[in-house]
């Protein structure tokens, strides 16, 4: 008796872990979680299994460069394909961890331009927007703040501002402030006296700064009107006027510190036919559009936006590309690749006093 309550147990666990394991026919796909995780098997998953008949495997991945790299070092592959940062992609695929793949074979290069294009191995996937973010209420009847420079004047527009606690994003924000161009920041940051002049002009207004360490700081502040502005990031404020039937806007005019997130082939995987179909499929037009509606970020496929609504292009930077500092290509990628560390050593410091 004891013998078959032993067999029943085993077998109701091997029920509820089935699903987990990778089949013959499946893949295995690694991202964020949260809220990108529920886009991906919506906007993703389930038409790419029906299409196919390939299943997936949903994993999380919370961009340890260690996790990738142990398994293909080792040969013991637990995914097919990952979702990464620009960073981590370029790091990656220098360290030979996923797949080089020619993705203009696949997929039209013109359509992922506006948001910087493929990389070595991967490609973008999702398009995360920083900008000036206030309440439109607040300024009914009145100016409303219009760019970085008014973001940074106090005695016009009172109040405390939120910033984000990194050095990345933030200092270029603050050369913005400083009447660089968007599209000239990096060039700007990277070259000598940078640094400085970005460090300057934060201690500006570093008095009425509150700083925010994620997303959800970032709108509590505003929403409950601790700080009258705001950097945040795009996804979030859509969410949050959703939510809590709020007007929050987001001035793309401004200018805004852009980057995707993107999607590669692990590097040995047995499925990577597979798994490329997998990525021509989340990279196409209207499985963009879906993912974009889904957790309020932009699609990277500019044929995307021709599936969405008036209301969900609102908060999405379409027609202000031009004023995006793009987080990707080299000077970027070698910038903070090299600065990275000991920049976010001074910002703490330099927060701290």
């Amino acid at each position: 008796m004891a013998n078959r309550s032993m067999l029943g147990l085993s077998m109701a666990l091997v029920a509820l872990i089935a699903p987990q394991i990778a089949s013959a026919d499946s893949i295995t796909v690694a991202n964020n979680g949260g809220a990108a995780g529920a886009g991906y098997r919506e906007a993703y998953y389930k038409p790419f299994t029906a299409k196919t008949g390939h299943t997936i495997v949903d994993d999380q991945f919370s961009q340890e460069l260690a996790k990738i790299r142990s398994q293909v070092e080792t040969g013991n592959l637990v995914w097919d394909v990952v979702s990464v940062t620009a960073i981590n992609e370029a790091t990656a695929c220098d360290e030979g961890l996923l797949e080089r793949i020619d993705w203009s074979k696949h997929l039209d290069p013109k359509d992922f331009a506006d948001v910087g294009g493929f990389g070595q191995c991967g490609l973008p996937n999702n398009f995360v927007s920083g900008g000036l973010v206030y309440d439109s209420k607040s300024y009914e009847g009145g100016e409303a703040p219009k760019s970085w420079a008014d973001f940074w004047d106090v005695k016009k527009f009172p109040g405390k501002r939120g910033l984000l606690y990194r050095a990345e994003q933030t200092l270029e924000v603050a050369l913005m402030a400083d009447g660089v161009p968007p599209a000239d920041v990096m060039k700007v940051l990277s070259a000598p006296g940078g640094v400085d002049r970005a460090f300057k002009k934060l201690a500006e207004l570093k008095p009425h700064i509150k700083w925010w360490k994620s997303g959800d700081e970032s709108m509590q502040a505003i929403l409950t009107g601790e700080v009258v502005m705001t950097f945040a990031w795009n996804g979030r404020v859509g969410m949050a006027n959703r939510a809590n039937n709020r007007q929050l806007k987001i001035e793309f005019g401004a200018g805004h510190v852009s980057g995707s997130q993107m999607i590669a082939v692990m590097k040995g995987t047995k499925k990577k036919d597979v798994a490329v179909d997998f990525i021509k499929l989340a990279s196409s037009p209207e499985p963009q559009a879906n993912f974009a509606r889904a957790i309020d970020y932009a699609p990277v496929n500019a044929k995307a936006y021709a599936f969405l609504t008036e209301a969900e292009r609102a908060t999405l930077p379409a027609g202000h590309m031009k004023l995006a500092s793009l987080q990707s290509g080299t000077v970027y990628l070698d910038f903070w690749l090299n600065n990275g560390d000991a920049l976010l050593q001074r910002f703490i410091t330099f927060a701290a006093q």
